[in-house]
């Protein structure tokens, strides 16, 4: 079986789900090729063939993803001439070389929904790239036979926005339960650690965990990492330098996030609103708990999908005094109620939401659709 997996451009890191199940699933039954309009490819681990189609290799990605209108066509044939038995189009937005291809060659689409796509569709549209995003949305839904959001709360979301409830199904993301383990040298930190990895934008809600962080302070001794970039950057630079226990890491490598991960007593999510939109999963809370580092969130899109029930805490969204009280309750536990905490955190990971789960699932998914 040949997987022709599409998106419209594809940098890794950070964009590590779109290729994952592929390295995970490709064996001499079933084959992948990647095709995108601008690739960078950063991790040498990842081998999946990938053929992009911008010119000007020369440049920065940013610059070369400014071609992806007039390279449509060619990315287009070249799926079709692959001769897929499946098409995998990661989000709808963008999906008109894939649509193409299938249309073409009379072969099954599939459409992953992650989110930005989603909230696209329930909008209306306000310049000639907002329509473009339309026509490519209304296309997906049309051709897709079927469509895979990344939590149940995006699937929903998704049909309340036009999409066909009858296809549309729930495929969670998963993540690798072999790569993100818990670290069994794992040394104790001198005080409570607690750890943000996100992009530092509003949405993510950093300013609101700094904020609850300084509210603890004189209460109970703590350390904040904060790892990311982003707008709100300045922001986090200042508070870091304001208060003793913040400290700004900056962006981390795949291996600088493991490494926290693994060291971190919490990490801290608090995903919101901003601009119409909420998180539609949360990989960063999956691979926590996999390093079994229970978690703390707020209760907000598909994010309450992804904390376990007895290793995660969530709290109402936007609520900073709660988000500051769950904190505390953590940092204040024994070392027994801690290691429970871990325990269930790896349990839930590997359980409900690991990249081997996912696969068998998309599996068969493919296997339906080829037959």
């Amino acid at each position: 079986m040949k997987i022709a997996l599409t998106k419209s451009s594809l940098l890794v890191p950070p964009t590590y789900f779109a290729v994952a199940h592929a390295v995970r699933m490709a064996d001499e039954e079933t084959r992948f090729h990647f095709f995108t309009m601008a690739a960078e490819i950063r991790d040498k681990s990842v081998t999946l063939p990938v053929t992009d189609f911008a010119p000007r290799r020369d440049l920065p990605f940013k610059k070369r993803e400014k071609y992806l209108p007039i390279v449509m066509p060619a990315m287009a044939k070249a799926i079709a001439d692959y001769g897929p038995d499946v098409i995998h189009q990661h989000f709808a937005t963008w999906s008109w070389p894939a649509v193409a291809a299938s249309k073409h060659r009379d072969v099954p689409l599939l459409t992953t929904l992650h989110g930005a796509d989603v909230v696209m569709a329930g909008r209306n549209h306000r310049s000639a790239m907002e329509r473009w995003h339309k026509h490519n949305l209304r296309a997906s839904m049309n051709r897709s036979r079927r469509i895979l959001a990344v939590s149940e709360y995006l699937a929903g979301l998704a049909v309340r926005n036009g999409f066909p409830a009858e296809k549309v199904d729930v495929h969670y993301q998963g993540v690798d339960t072999d790569i993100f383990v818990p670290d069994p040298w794992r040394r104790n930190n001198p005080v409570p650690t607690a750890l943000f990895i996100g992009a530092l934008n509003h949405q993510k809600g950093i300013s609101h965990l700094v904020e609850a962080s300084n509210q603890l302070i004189g209460t109970i001794p703590h350390r904040l990492l904060v790892a990311g970039k982003g707008p709100l950057e300045p922001e986090v630079t200042q508070a870091a330098a304001q208060n003793q226990q913040i400290s700004f890491l900056g962006p981390l490598s795949r291996e600088g996030v493991l490494e926290n991960l693994q060291q971190a007593d919490v990490v801290i999510a608090p995903s919101r609103m901003h601009n119409g939109a909420r998180e539609a999963a949360g990989l960063i809370l999956l691979e926590a708990q996999a390093c079994g580092t229970p978690v703390i969130a707020y209760a907000s899109g598909g994010t309450p999908e992804m904390t376990g029930p007895e290793s995660g805490r969530l709290v109402p969204e936007d609520d900073v005094t709660s988000l500051r009280r769950a904190m505390e309750d953590y940092f204040r536990m024994d070392s027994d109620s801690w290691d429970g905490l871990r325990d269930s955190a790896r349990e839930f990971a590997v359980a409900e939401r690991s990249l081997a789960k996912s696969c068998l699932e998309l599996s068969r998914h493919y296997r339906e659709l080829a037959r």
